[in-house]
This record gives structure tokens, sequence and C-alpha cells, in this order.
């Protein structure tokens, strides 16, 4: 079991160890919440990374977050705020990357989207528009944990995700890959039923990835990543079709085995005049293979 950064007892600061009305857990200082022991158990029961995980047809996970959507879309109905499973994720994100004193970091860099967007919120009315981001943004912020990577940041309809090149979690661009497969799963079996339950239309996202070296900088009092990795990845997650990934060509210069199969090189229809900055060339991608 991972111990770094989700032991949260190491952290003294934020996490305060209590007991309020019987009930042990700990007081998180920033969000100015008691969280039972109980609750985070289950929390980090379902974010601990795992090495080589995808989520496959009929895995319990899917109805796991099956039942917390449907949980949280009815807490939202009430209450319109981010889950705490956010907040901590995020805080995950900061710890992490506070502790890497070199100030750079290899990593694979993922997108995921909401494919119309624009559209929805013609549709649906501000509440209902907030709580389907909302649900979007957990669900994929859990799956990323799940597969080894970090939660950068959540951009409107889009969550940033980094999978650190670590000895401990392997090949950081096949778990990129192997996440994105898990989204998309997650998103038509567990989202998209919830969501017909409380009359909101069925959503698909859009996938991109690229590996590479990112700076980590401070611009306020949170860290973040700058560089050409998430500057590229940025950009190519408009040519992905909706259920499929995007890739680079330095994610696909990562991959082994059966994971280069699952990619073909961009056709002469894409319209992609990218440039990359060290060769002067335009820069490859590659699309999902259909039925992969």
């Amino acid at each position: 079991m991972v111990s770094f950064p989700y032991d949260v007892t190491e952290d003294r600061v934020r996490f305060q160890k209590s007991v309020i009305d019987g009930d042990m857990g700990y007081y998180d200082t920033v969000t100015r919440k008691f969280i039972p022991q109980e609750t985070l158990d289950s929390l980090l029961e379902n974010i601990i990374p795992q090495k080589d995980h995808l989520i496959a047809d009929n895995d319990p996970r899917l109805s796991q977050s099956l039942n917390r959507i449907r949980r949280n879309l009815s807490i939202y109905q009430r209450n319109p705020s981010d889950s705490y499973a956010q907040i901590f994720l995020k805080y995950l994100s900061n710890r992490y990357l506070g502790s890497i004193r070199e100030q750079k970091i290899d990593a694979a860099i993922l997108f995921v989207d909401v494919v119309g967007s624009t559209k929805l919120s013609a549709q649906l009315s501000a509440s209902e528009l907030s709580s389907l981001i909302r649900v979007f943004s957990q669900e994929m912020s859990i799956v990323i944990s799940r597969h080894g990577g970090f939660v950068l940041k959540y951009a409107g309809d889009a969550v940033i995700a980094y999978f650190p090149a670590t000895t401990e979690f392997g090949n950081a661009t096949e778990n990129a890959i192997r996440c994105g497969k898990s989204m998309n799963l997650i998103i038509s079996q567990s989202v998209n039923f919830a969501f017909q339950d409380f009359a909101l239309p069925p959503i698909q996202v859009r996938i991109s990835i690229d590996f590479g070296n990112n700076e980590i900088v401070f611009l306020g009092p949170e860290p973040d990543l700058i560089g050409h990795t998430i500057t590229i990845t940025s950009k190519m997650i408009r040519l992905a079709k909706p259920g499929h990934m995007v890739i680079g060509e330095n994610a696909y210069k990562q991959l082994t085995g059966q994971y280069t199969s699952n990619f073909i090189p961009a056709g002469n229809d894409i319209i992609w005049d990218y440039t990359d900055p060290e060769t002067g060339k335009i820069y490859p991608i590659y699309f999902t293979r259909e039925g992969t």
C-alpha cells in the first residue's frame, strides 16, 4: 500500500486528530470540517492507486460509482458545493508536488472534458449543469487517483491530471491510457445511468494524453505544472472523437507491447499544424483504433 502522500496522519498541521460526539477522526483545518475515521477510510479505499489498474465490464466499482453518483446528485440538489473527495484529491496533488525539490517532473499529462458542454448549458438550468459537472469531475478524479495519477486542476468542464513516471506505479503513459479507458466505461455504465434517474442528458468525454518533462511552479499559493507537454495536450483534445483518445508522439514512444497497436497515426483528414519546437516539424499525433 502507498503511504505518501495518502497517509494524512503525517500532515499534523492540516489534519488534527479529534473526537466529536464519540466519533474518532480528523479535523481538517483548511475546510474546517470534521472527517470521521470511517469516512476517511472509505475515501482512501476508493482512491489508493493500484499498479496496472483497469476497470472492466461487470467490475464492482461500477456499481459503487453508480450508487455514489445517485447519492451525490441528491445532495447537490440541496447543497450545491464541491464534494470533499474533490477537495481531498486536489490536496494530495499539492502535497505531492510540494515534496519534489528538483522542481521538475517527468509525467504523462491527461486532459478529459465533456463533449458539447456549450449545448448542455443551453439545455439545462444553472443548478442542473452545476450538478452534472460536479459529478463528472468527482468520478474522473477518483479514477485518476486509482490509476496512479493526481488531479492538477479543475477547469470548467475539464479535469487535468498528471501521472508521475515512478518505479512504484510503472509506465506512466500506460497508466494514463488505462485511466482513459476506465473513464469511458465509468461514463457509459455509471454516470449516464445515474443521470437518467435525475432527468439529466447522457454525456460523452474526449481525452488527450502526452508525456514529457514539466516544470513545477508556484504562481499562487498552490503548485502548478507548466511546459510544452501541457500546452500540446491542451491543443490535442479538440481533435479527439467522443469516447476516444488522442496521444502525442512522446506518449506513443513510451508505449510497449499491445498498447502500440491500439493507436494509429493521424490521417490526412486531420487538420493539425502544431510545430514541435525541438524538431521544427509538425508534431505527430495518434488516435485510438476503432474497437479498442
